[in-house]
């Protein structure tokens, strides 16, 4: 089960949880090699059964649909950040991880294929030198420079409600620390000054284009150039947000680019530079970090170790969000 160890400030708090007996471990690999084979390989996909497969590791392995179940109603209560800074899982294999992380992932709803040609559910972080010497490393997950704060998906019209960030390896050299920020408590601080309301009011009312990375359009190409219209604040998700994303969605589509736009954008991204409402944190060798990904922003500092390896898992709850439309051009 989950137990509060304390609140860390801005809405994240650290906990802890007992090792999964070995009993229920062997049952959910059992039921996973069922559904998606044996071999180490095997790519996890999503096969719209998430809801039975729930039912069948509730009944095969209450602690760990407990578990689910904690970090699930955290996130929609008290914490949009749940930090378990050892998960227990270290002892396993890289693939038994892998599903273990999936099975608990199961257990908050619905996880979701991370690109639409391979389908994978977990996806591994770490740096991809190929990608970087060419020039085509897309997204956070694929380069070791530092990731500013942001949300996950937010250039797709349906962000996940939830993300699992798991640390098979940090990074020996200590680099890689991760930071936190609440959207209530960025809402909050904006609405303190006449200028924050007149950005909150103007990013809360404007649709504007964030480009989709080339590893997560249709076809995966460098040239296809995909856009999700959508407002940076909402009801749901309260918040989505990327700068890199925004600011090539804005070139693809200039006529959206105007001044108050880029002025209400620089207010936004001095409130998020504020040191001083941030957790920021390193994260050890078998954490986990569980956030909301409609109200948590989160971000990481740069790295020099190679090794670094983390699994991201992204849940969706099924529930209805704010309205966004996508577009694609050529």
């Amino acid at each position: 089960m989950l137990n509060h160890v304390q609140d860390l400030g801005f809405r994240s708090g650290e906990f802890t949880v007992e090792p999964l007996p070995d009993a229920e471990t062997g049952r959910v690999l059992a039921i996973l090699a069922a559904r998606h084979g044996t071999e180490t390989d095997a790519v996890l996909v999503p096969d719209g059964r998430e809801a039975e497969l729930r039912g069948e590791l509730a009944e095969a392995a209450p602690g760990l649909s407990a578990l689910a179940t904690a970090i699930r109603d955290r996130l929609e209560t008290s914490h949009s950040g749940v930090l378990i800074r050892r998960a227990h899982l270290g002892r396993h294999d890289l693939d038994t991880r892998r599903r273990l992380l999936y099975a608990l992932a199961v257990g908050m709803g619905a996880p979701t294929a991370t690109d639409r040609i391979d389908r994978k559910v977990v996806w591994d972080i770490k740096l991809r030198p190929e990608l970087v010497r060419s020039g085509a490393a897309s997204t956070f997950s694929e380069h070791a420079d530092e990731a500013g704060f942001h949300t996950d998906t937010q250039y797709f019209p349906n962000p996940e409600r939830y993300m699992l960030l798991y640390f098979a390896k940090a990074a020996a050299c200590g680099g890689g620390r991760s930071s936190l920020r609440d959207a209530r408590c960025v809402r909050a601080a904006l609405t303190g000054s006449d200028e924050g309301r007149w950005a909150l009011d103007l990013l809360s009312r404007t649709a504007l284009p964030f480009r989709i990375p080339a590893t997560f359009t249709r076809t995966g190409s460098r040239d296809a150039v995909e856009v999700t219209f959508a407002t940076v604040f909402g009801d749901r998700p309260l918040i989505r947000f990327r700068t890199d994303t925004l600011r090539r969605g804005l070139a693809a589509r200039p006529e959206h680019d105007t001044p108050d736009v880029r002025r209400a954008l620089a207010i936004l991204q001095a409130e998020l530079d504020n040191p001083a409402r941030r957790l920021e944190t390193f994260l050890e060798s078998d954490s986990l970090l569980a956030m909301n990904n409609h109200e948590a922003l989160h971000g990481r500092g740069a790295f020099a170790d190679p090794e670094r390896h983390a699994l991201r898992v992204r849940i969706d709850d099924g529930a209805p969000q704010d309205s966004a439309s996508q577009d694609q051009a050529r």
